[in-house]
Parts: C-alpha cells; sequence; structure tokens
C-alpha cells in the first residue's frame, strides 16, 4: 500500500489499482475500462455452459484484464429461494476461475458466515472477501472481524446507511479494503469516500441506460425530456439525446463515465485537500446526501484520521462545523495555549474570513506554536528568532540552529539540533516514531523507513505531524513527517511510516 495522499478519513493510495476506486457491476462480456469491475458468481453459476466457463480464468471468461471483485450474489439467491446453490459451490467456481480473491456466502447470522469463510478457507488460500449485512450490531461486526481478518482482503457493505459504514470502517483494520455496493448516483462517492470507504460499485449505469435514464451532475433525467445533452463527454459531444435512445449501449457508457469522473474528481479533491469543500458541493444535490454530509464530517472518526497541518485554505461562507478548526480548537484548549498566539498557525491563521484577528509578539508566537504542536512549555529567553514582517521564521539557541516555523501553515519545522532539544522536555513515545536496527540502517542508507520496523509511535499519531525519529535507546536518527496514524502504523504492513526530513545518521 503506496499512500499518496490524504484528506477527512479517505486515503489516496496505490494497491491492486488506485484507490479510491469504482468497479461497475458488469453482465455477460461487458468490457468497461474501468481498473476494476465486479462480477456476480451466482450468474457465473447459473449459466448454462458454467461446465465450459469455470474451464477458463475469470480474465479469459470476461476477456478482460483488470481486477475482479466477486459479488456473491447471495441477495439473487435470497430472492429467488434457490436452495440448490451452496456456499462450496461458488468457492469452488471462484477458485477454479482464479479470481484474485474470493467471496463466499455471507449470512444474516455472524456464526454462520464465519463457518462459511471457514469453508471458503479450506478450498483456497486465495484472500477472502467478505459481505457484512447491514443489519447487523456493532458486537456482532467486530467479533466477526475479529475472527476473518486474518484471511480477508476486505469487506463489504450495501449503500444505504451511513452509520453503519462508519461502524465498518471503524471496526475493519485500516490494511483491508472497504467496499459499498449499490450506489445510485455519483454524488454519494466523496462522501463515503470521506468516510475511509476505499471500493464503490454500481450497476446503475446499465440499469438506468435499459430505462433510458441519462445521469447529469446532479439527477438522473428521462433522455426524452432533454433538450440538448448537458455533458462533453467523449459519447456526449457531437450527439443530440435522440442518438443516445436509439443506442442504449452508448448511454450506459455515458453514465458509466459519470461515475469513473466522479471518483477521479474525488481523488483529485484528496491530493488538493479540498475533500470536505468538493464533498459538500456534492451533496447539495440531494437533501439526503446533504443529510449524511452533516453527519460524516461531526463525526469523531474523521477528526481522528484527519491529516493535520494541511496545506490548504480554509473559506468559510456560512457557520459550519469544520473538523481541521474543531481540532485545532481541541488541541489548543488540550494543551492550555491561548489562541492569540496563533494567528499565524494552522488552521487559525489559514481561516477566510478570520476567526483570530490579533497581531501576538514573535516571543507568544514561538511559545504559543511549539506548546500547541508538541504540548512542552520552552523558556524563550534562551532563545533567538529572525523575522519577516514580524512574523518569527528562523529559531535558535545560541549558534544552534533548532528549526524554522514553516510560512505556509506557521508549524515548528525542527532541525536535528531541534529535535535533541524538543526530546528532553517530553519522555518518549511523545512526538516520536521509534524504529528497530533496521529501520534505523534505512534511514541511513537514504530510505523511507517502512511500518515493519516501527517499535513504537505516539498514540495521537496522525498524517503530517511533524515527528522525531529515534532508535531504540531514544537517540535521535532523523526528523520528519508521518504518513499514517498509530493505528495504522501498528496494521498496515510494508509501508511507509514517516518521510524522512533531516537525517542524524
Amino acid at each position: 500500500m503506496k499512500v499518496i495522499a490524504r484528506d477527512l478519513a479517505a486515503r489516496y493510495f496505490v494497491g491492486e489499482v488506485k484507490y479510491p476506486a469504482f468497479f461497475p457491476t458488469v453482465y455477460g462480456r461487458d468490457r468497461p475500462s474501468t481498473e476494476g469491475v465486479v462480477v456476480n458468481v451466482y450468474r457465473i453459476w447459473t449459466d448454462r455452459e458454467s461446465r465450459k466457463i469455470v474451464k477458463k480464468s475469470v480474465g479469459e471468461y470476461l476477456d478482460y484484464g483488470g481486477f475482479v471483485l466477486p459479488e456473491s450474489g447471495w441477495r439473487q439467491i435470497d430472492k429467488y429461494g434457490d436452495d440448490d446453490v451452496a456456499n462450496e459451490d461458488l468457492v469452488e467456481i471462484q477458485a477454479k476461475m482464479e479470481f484474485p480473491v474470493v467471496a463466499p456466502l455471507p449470512s444474516a447470522k455472524p456464526d454462520d458466515a464465519i463457518i462459511n469463510a471457514e469453508v471458503a478457507r479450506s478450498i483456497t488460500d486465495k484472500p477472502l472477501f467478505l459481505e457484512i449485512p447491514p443489519s447487523w450490531t456493532e458486537k456482532e461486526v467486530f467479533a466477526f472481524v475479529e475472527a476473518t481478518k486474518g484471511w480477508a482482503w476486505g469487506y463489504g457493505t450495501r449503500a444505504g446507511r451511513s452509520e453503519f459504514i462508519e461502524l465498518l470502517v471503524k471496526t475493519v483494520p485500516r490494511s483491508k479494503r472497504v467496499v459499498v455496493f449499490g450506489i445510485h448516483h455519483p454524488a454519494v462517492i466523496p462522501v463515503i469516500v470521506s468516510l475511509g470507504v476505499d471500493v464503490v460499485t454500481s450497476g446503475a449505469h446499465g440499469r438506468y441506460a435499459d430505462k433510458e435514464l441519462y445521469i447529469t451532475e446532479s439527477s438522473i433525467r428521462p433522455l426524452g425530456e432533454l433538450k440538448e445533452l448537458p455533458c462533453g463527454c467523449k459519447i456526449c459531444d457531437g450527439r443530440t439525446p435522440e442518438d443516445l435512445g436509439t443506442k442504449g449501449d452508448l448511454l450506459a457508457e455515458h453514465n458509466l463515465i459519470s461515475f469513473v469522473e466522479e471518483v477521479k474528481k474525488t481523488r483529485n479533491a484528496i491530493v488538493e485537500g479540498r475533500l470536505y469543500e468538493y464533498a459538500k458541493r456534492r451533496s447539495l444535490t440531494h437533501p439526503q446526501i446533504y443529510k449524511d454530509f452533516k453527519k460524516v464530517v461531526a463525526s469523531e472518526w474523521i477528526t481522528e484520521n484527519l491529516p493535520f497541518p494541511k496545506q490548504s485554505s480554509i473559506y468559510l461562507f456560512e457557520k459550519e462545523c469544520r473538523p481541521e478548526i474543531e481540532l485545532g480548537r481541541s488541541l489548543a484548549k488540550k494543551r492550555g495555549v491561548r489562541l492569540e498566539g496563533l494567528a499565524y498557525t494552522y488552521p487559525f491563521g489559514q481561516v477566510y474570513p478570520p476567526i483570530v484577528e490579533a497581531r501576538p509578539s514573535p516571543e507568544l508566537v514561538v511559545r504559543s506554536v511549539i506548546k500547541y504542536q508538541y504540548g512542552v512549555d520552552v523558556n524563550t529567553s534562551q532563545l533567538r528568532w529572525e523575522t519577516r514582517k514580524g512574523i518569527p521564521r528562523k529559531i535558535y539557541m545560541g549558534d544552534k540552529y533548532l528549526g524554522l516555523i514553516r510560512h505556509g501553515d506557521g508549524f515548528f519545522v525542527p532541525s536535528i539540533e531541534g529535535a535533541k532539544w524538543l526530546k528532553e522536555m517530553a519522555p518518549p513515545p511523545a512526538f516520536r516514531i521509534v524504529l528497530d536496527s533496521e529501520g534505523v540502517e534505512a534511514v541511513r542508507l537514504k530510505r523511507s523507513p517502512l511500518t515493519d520496523h516501527v517499535l513504537d509511535v505516539d498514540p495521537d499519531l496522525r498524517p503530517n505531524m511533524e515527528v522525531i525519529v529515534t532508535d531504540e535507546d531514544d537517540e535521535v536518527v532523523a526528523t520528519g513527517r508521518s504518513v499514517l496514524t498509530a493505528r495504522e502504523v501498528a496494521e498496515i504492513p510494508r509501508t511507509v511510516a514517516v518521510k524522512i526530513r533531516h537525517r542524524a545518521v
């Protein structure tokens, strides 16, 4: 897992594909130009030619080279009352067709679902994709995940209940994928991705096309009501509604493009640090989506995973709950820092219109910023600093350069000498990432240390923190910017834990 960018609780990372991702549900030999698709295994099982099918890999069957995620098809089995199909049948088909992951049948009863997962493990050594009904209680979800996380590639559930999706994301180990099935409009994507969902899926593009329904940016419209096509995609450009009405495959492709483009825009918003703004704008397409958005951004889960600081400014157009501001206020209150001294520091110094209009002295800024970041009181009488326009920048103790207060977000970035100075004021693992000998060697070789070599971290670690990297003896090895939360460091193997800024070895 290579993390590229983060915002709110969302992660843009590279694994089998680029995540967050959109996987369309495909039937027959559809070949969409997406990096992944969802295939209903029950539909394959019911195919009269199944004996011939299982002699092919799923890639050959679909004539498709991307990632194929199986969906068991238990809803159709339940709907049609098909008692002939068993969990073993579906798992064996997936194993024979070389699915990259295998989906056993879920169950309304967690104990039965665990048994089905165990049976799947006895048939194949492929990682499992496990579907969880939204009717389960929190206790049942936790017990199921604990029993199966060692075998799982990921877990999935249906769209519709943001509270249950949040429960699932919070419970599932952060190294696993979280999939949400059955979204009905692209505008939902940035809202549920904000919670940390990795894959969203839908077959709506084809179903809507069968009913001559056209997806617009804010609605789903009967094609016959449109006077012209409001989209500039490769399908709509130069065509009329009548053109799409006579060719259902073109309408389905336009609808699919609407979903694909939405997830690309969502990933771009994560990179820009503007996921809140983008998700809010898209949520205004429907009252229920907006209601879910308000719940999501007020969640403690968002605050726990929020990168802090960020490089993007915050524009306030109305009274609203901004997680960045709420977290900043909480940290300042917890550490006893007056907001006046944080007038240039994220998020207070990056808000428009301003919420802190003071012009604090350089001495107050230095003292406030370091206490805000690290929770330690510093004796500023021992320090000196260079200022620009009355704002302290480079900080020294005698001839030793301790670091600088960064222009963009007003945070203190310690040098190696600054790291040694800071660590003497707080016991480990405060604001530290502690490495084993192999991790220290990686730093010496100018490589980024991986989570496998982390022995301990600050329990309050979050992405973008300026941290001190130490060895087992608490000797400073480097300084850098954290990439993960403390929980992710423990749960995600073989990924970069910290981006090294300065090395002492």
